[in-house]
């Protein structure tokens, strides 16, 4: 049964863009749709949309059915055969948005069989959860990207920690590998170092969603504000690091470590509010598979 989800999944992307399945006495499978922008030579010759890691993914061999508890990073995992293959020039890459680790499939389009993934994205590195990346589609027709995998909310999952640098202009890329909405107010930043300041947008910290152009930040009260409320599986932000002298380290230049867990503390005078909602990672009893709503956090 584990092993058939997968297959299972991808047959429902078509009617829903993100659910949770049932999948055994102790995990839930979850996926997400993106729909990757399509390019239009020769104006725009590649077209790039963000992405982030919202789950656990598996270890995919070569018959093409996941092992079920082998965590993969591999684009070749991750990706598989839904991207376009061809050389370094005309391939489809999947790219990571700081440093720009790379990784694409290697192979005659349109078949591809027999394509194999190259690049340090697969080869190196992984992609590693909590980073932000892109998917960069050199076809005049947009790809359905749809991820996969094992919900895991527990948090703790950055690896190494996500290092915000400060600066006018410093933009961190990141995503949260959680599969529900997660309101700004519960993320931790202000526990890290994330600060405000009494100009409001132009002055405080923010986050600010790749795709929409919403943002939260922090008003002279230590309120939170913007349109952005919540942040979503499957989507990829920026931080905008830019108060020196954020806690913990108000003496600093501001640069700070930040790493995700689930709930909420006290920071500066500034509640954090804890979730409503088991942080740990989902757990259901075993049933045939079935459809359930995706947790939100309140």
């Amino acid at each position: 049964m584990k092993k058939v989800m997968f297959v299972v999944v991808l047959m429902l992307v078509a009617s829903t863009c993100f659910a949770q399945l049932q999948s055994g006495p102790s995990n839930v499978v979850g996926y997400v749709k993106v729909v990757c922008s399509a390019a239009n030579p020769p104006g725009q010759p590649v077209a790039s949309t963000s992405f982030g890691l919202p789950f656990k993914f598996w270890d995919v061999p070569s018959a093409g059915i996941p092992t079920y508890g082998a965590v993969s990073t591999n684009p070749s995992d991750i990706v598989g055969d839904q991207s376009r293959c061809g050389n370094i020039g005309t391939a489809d890459l999947i790219v990571r948005q700081d440093g720009g680790l790379q990784a694409y499939r290697n192979g005659t389009p349109p078949a591809c069989v027999g394509a194999t993934w190259a690049g340090s994205l697969e080869t190196g590195s992984g992609m590693i959860p909590g980073k932000a990346y892109w998917y960069k589609n050199k076809q005049t027709v947009a790809v359905n990207l749809v991820l996969a995998g094992e919900v895991d909310n527990a948090g703790n999952y950055y690896s190494p920690d996500l290092t915000i640098t400060q600066g006018a202009t410093a933009f961190t890329p990141i995503s949260w590998r959680d599969s529900r909405s997660i309101n700004r107010s519960q993320l931790n930043l202000l526990t890290s170092g994330f600060n405000g300041g009494t100009g409001g947008p132009g002055v405080s910290d923010r986050i600010a969603a790749q795709v929409g152009g919403g943002q939260a930040y922090l008003t002279g009260a230590g309120a939170w504000a913007g349109s952005l409320v919540t942040v979503e599986p499957g989507n990829a932000y920026w931080i905008h690091n830019r108060v020196n002298g954020a806690p913990p380290n108000p003496s600093g230049a501001g640069t700070y470590t930040y790493e995700y867990v689930p709930g909420g503390a006290l920071a500066g005078g500034i509640v954090e509010s804890p979730r409503l909602v088991n942080p740990g990672t989902a757990k259901i009893s075993p049933t045939p598979a079935t459809k359930v709503k995706a947790g939100t956090a309140n």
